[in-house]
């Protein structure tokens, strides 16, 4: 035997896993610690203890962690070389016992001269030592703790705050938690498959992954305790309190399951399984509470159908009382996000779930589409809105795809996608009628600006949000699953969905590129998790390569790389030539974009995604 169960690419994402996640933990410790600040000046009396206590074992876990996990770095780094070194170990003893054998042929060769030879080889080929290189055990233990939220015996005492800065700073930590959730996930995946395919490494304690979890659930259990204060408060007008009236508080009114399944950090596959539990009925989303319609709406793994109903209602709230969900989001005077451009993209994006309806209804009786649209997601992430609409029936359609904007795009500016994925769907009916289709205008991430597109750094944010929604759509159909499944992407979109299919756990049949600045220089075509690349760059397009220009070293144009399928986006018999880097152009104008009606472009991607293959 030459070799060893040991993964080097599991071993590498787990490290990278353990450096996103130790980083976001420590920037979230340093966070938390500012906003208690910001609590504990109104903050008095019993209850400002207990809380004051409680952010204190959060700050300590949360910081241990952050240890743990680098020590865990350092651990995995330090398999990796061992592993180097036993491989080298087998590789040498089995060379040597080749030229052994060799030898000893010599020997009984009756030849004096081979047997000298033999003899002389002997001398300086030194047998390479027997005994195996064992791999240090990694051991990375830590138990989160729970956290007190009651008085104990105490009778007496009042306690004082001013409700609008507890429900500030109950929007901040959920805020801070979702996005540390993904990092969750991926370390949970990472380890996963460390586990599996690194088994030459004893693992002799992981307690670290079910303390991640701890830790977020903890985390949640505050928010909703600090919620429920605020609402104790307001109600009193604001003024003191008896400890033993906020004793009532209800930590959480939602039964086990529905607790289980809103805390962050749960992968798709556990949000599916725990969404099974619960009663499947728009009638028992629509009386949740908004902060609960908030997490299901952007909970990846629930079916569309409940995200839906849940993200309409958060929208319907936001542009009823934007102030109030912007604070429920997180969003905080002089932050990334003003209040004033949120208000404008909330109404932008209810404009576009209206446009979205329209055009199923549209689209009712062609065969293979779907009379109707979902809204499956709508939140705030890396300081911006993000959004994801279904022009199709995600929970039903056979074939599914997502398309993922590039430079400047918002969820407050989805017209020109969604017009784009309505042409997709009806090019798609065209070419195979038998199938019904789904196409998500997935505005996930916060997408650069002109001036950010040379960096990874929206892309590397965009990643992990992306490959937990493709997930999602796989975990929650896991009894019914799609045909087909495919992810496309537009200039920026292509190097963030390329950094994606690094991290997902399921495949994709097909990854169409268009207009792409760069695949990501992680990894080879062969590394995504992805059966068939396809990319196509137009003429016309201008923009493209000076993308790619700028991201020179770290990605690379996807039409020249190995085992990827070019095709056209020029003119073609009955069809049009892309003239501009433009995902779609109004029907008005008289240049045309990748997805522009009569494309040879949109053509040839209706086919992949109808047919999983050019015609």
């Amino acid at each position: 035997m030459t070799t060893i169960e040991f993964d080097d690419g599991a071993a590498d994402a787990l490290i990278a896993a353990a450096d996103g996640a130790s980083s976001d933990l420590g920037e979230q410790a340093f966070t938390n610690r500012f906003s208690v600040e910001g609590v504990v000046a109104d903050f008095k009396g019993a209850y400002a203890t207990l809380f004051t206590q409680a952010n204190i074992v959060r700050s300590e876990d949360t910081l241990s962690l952050t240890g743990v996990l680098t020590d865990l770095m350092t651990a995995v780094g330090e398999s990796r070389r061992q592993a180097d070194d036993e491989r080298q170990r087998l590789s040498d003893l089995s060379d040597w016992k080749k030229r052994e054998a060799e030898r000893e042929r010599q020997r009984g060769s009756g030849d004096v001269l081979q047997e000298s030879s033999a003899f002389v080889s002997e001398l300086v080929d030194r047998r390479p030592s027997e005994v195996p290189i064992r791999a240090t055990p990694i051991s990375v233990a830590y138990s989160a703790r729970e956290r007190n939220r009651t008085r104990g015996g105490a009778s007496g005492g009042t306690s004082s705050a001013d409700p609008d800065v507890l429900r500030t700073f109950v929007g901040m930590s959920r805020a801070s938690d979702l996005s540390t959730a993904q990092h969750v996930i991926q370390m949970k995946n990472a380890w996963t498959r460390f586990a599996s395919a690194c088994s030459w490494v004893p693992i002799e304690s992981s307690t670290v992954i079910t303390s991640l979890d701890t830790l977020m659930a903890e985390n949640a259990l505050d928010a909703t305790w600090i919620e429920g204060i605020a609402a104790e408060f307001d109600a009193a007008g604001g003024a003191s309190l008896p400890d033993l009236r906020l004793d009532g508080v209800v930590i959480t009114a939602a039964s086990p399951a529905l607790t289980k399944l809103l805390q962050p950090g749960l992968t798709p596959a556990e949000v599916a399984e725990a969404y099974a539990l619960l009663p499947q009925s728009d009638a028992y989303i629509e009386g949740f509470p908004l902060v609960a319609q908030y997490f299901l709406a952007n909970l990846d793994g629930v079916p569309a159908v409940s995200r839906d109903v849940a993200s309409r209602a958060v929208l319907d709230a936001a542009v009823a009382n934007p102030e109030a969900v912007a604070q429920l989001m997180g969003i905080v005077p002089d932050g990334p996000l003003a209040e004033q451009d949120f208000e404008e993209q909330v109404v932008a994006l209810r404009k576009a779930v209206d446009q979205a309806d329209l055009t199923a209804k549209e689209l009712l009786g062609q065969d293979g589409a779907s009379s109707i649209a979902q809204l499956v997601g709508f939140g705030v992430h890396d300081g911006a809105v993000v959004a994801a609409i279904s022009l199709g029936d995600l929970d039903t359609a056979s074939n599914v795809t997502v398309n993922v904007p590039g430079m400047k795009s918002n969820a407050g500016e989805m017209k020109s996608a969604l017009t784009a994925a309505d042409e997709l769907v009806r090019a798609a009916v065209r070419g195979n009628p038998d199938a019904s289709y789904a196409v998500v205008s997935w505005m996930g991430y916060n997408s650069p600006s002109e001036f950010e597109v040379a960096s990874p750094a929206r892309a590397l944010s965009g990643a992990a949000e992306l490959a937990s929604f493709m997930d999602g759509l796989h975990d929650s159909r896991a009894d019914v699953p799609a045909d087909s499944y495919s992810v496309m992407a537009h200039s920026y979109g292509s190097t963030t969905t390329s950094e994606a299919l690094l991290l997902t756990q399921h495949r994709v049949d097909s990854f169409i590129s268009y207009g792409s600045v760069g695949l990501t220089n992680e990894a080879t075509v062969y590394d995504l998790n992805a059966d068939e690349v396809y990319a196509t760059q137009a003429w016309g397009d201008g923009l493209a390569p000076v993308g790619l220009a700028l991201g020179l070293g770290t990605r690379t144009n996807p039409t020249i790389l190995d085992g990827v399928h070019v095709f056209s986006s020029g003119a073609g018999p009955g069809t049009e030539a892309v003239t501009q880097h433009d995902m779609f152009l109004d029907s008005g104008s008289d240049q045309n974009g990748y997805l522009s009606a009569d494309t040879t472009s949109l053509k040839t991607i209706s086919q992949i995604v109808a047919n999983g293959r050019p015609d």
